[in-house]
């Protein structure tokens, strides 16, 4: 009896702690691994209620007749009167609409490099990493021309990183950025659950990460309306990445 006590105890504290780690990861995020990889940027620093909204996966393609696309989500981003910084992959760029990049950027969004193929970088070496950074890079300025195309911000494809990649990336210029509000909308959740997770693990300086591909799309656009509203009640504004770091000192600059 005793011994399946302490087993049932032991399998109550396992759920009970992956429970938290996939409902509520925020606070593992800002007070575990932002102290411990400060080159990776998971959120800001400060007190005041900002936040970061970021889109990976782009530029979306209409798979069906009719389906959104990255022009929607624009159109949306402008009603709202919201930035936000778009994580382009390269390949992407070929089958999304031509005008997506001059468009984001005329309406005051950011581009980020999220690398030339939809994969997990972690698992390139540092020749095919560089080529499809580079290529990326080269890409989205070229889709910019003639305005100029300063990169700062790169996100590696799965969210992974290792010390030598975070190394190529700084060569280059860039910074690495993940994320600290992820509502699993890769997953396919439904947009309640979504919508329940932005807002129990939304936090000042928070860093919400979402996606623009054929299958997230749709979800994606319901969930902005629904939480960009929610978070404005609640008193934080949606600002632009570079401003949220204005909000307070950069982890990687302390160090």
């Amino acid at each position: 009896m005793g011994r399946a006590l302490w087993i049932g105890l032991a399998l109550l504290g396992s759920a009970t702690c992956l429970a938290v780690l996939v409902l509520r990861p925020a606070w593992l995020i800002r007070w575990v691994l932002q102290p411990l990889l400060p080159e990776v940027l998971f959120c800001a620093r400060g007190r005041r209620r900002r936040v970061a909204i970021t889109i990976d996966d782009g530029p979306s393609w209409a798979v069906t007749p009719g389906q959104p696309t990255s022009l929607e989500l624009l159109d949306l981003l402008r009603r709202l009167r919201v930035p936000a910084t778009f994580f382009v992959i390269g390949e992407h760029l070929d089958r999304g609409a031509p005008q997506f990049v001059a468009r984001a950027l005329a309406d005051g969004h950011a581009l980020g490099n999220h690398l030339q193929r939809d994969q997990i970088s972690a698992c390139l070496d540092r020749r095919a990493f560089l080529q499809q950074l580079d290529s990326t890079e080269e890409r989205l300025c070229h889709a910019a021309a003639p305005r100029p195309l300063p990169l700062r911000w790169l996100r590696p494809g799965g969210g992974w990183v290792h010390l030598p990649m975070l190394r190529w990336v700084q060569a280059r210029g860039y910074r690495t950025v993940l994320g600290s509000v992820f509502p699993w909308d890769t997953f396919h959740p439904p947009l309640a659950f979504q919508r329940w997770f932005v807002g129990a693990n939304v936090h000042p300086g928070a860093i919400l990460v979402l996606h623009d591909r054929p299958d997230t799309i749709v979800a994606t656009l319901a969930t902005l309306e629904a939480v960009v509203p929610d978070l404005q009640r609640r008193g934080y504004a949606v600002v632009a990445l570079d401003d949220l770091l204005a909000d307070g000192p950069d982890p990687l600059a302390d160090g």
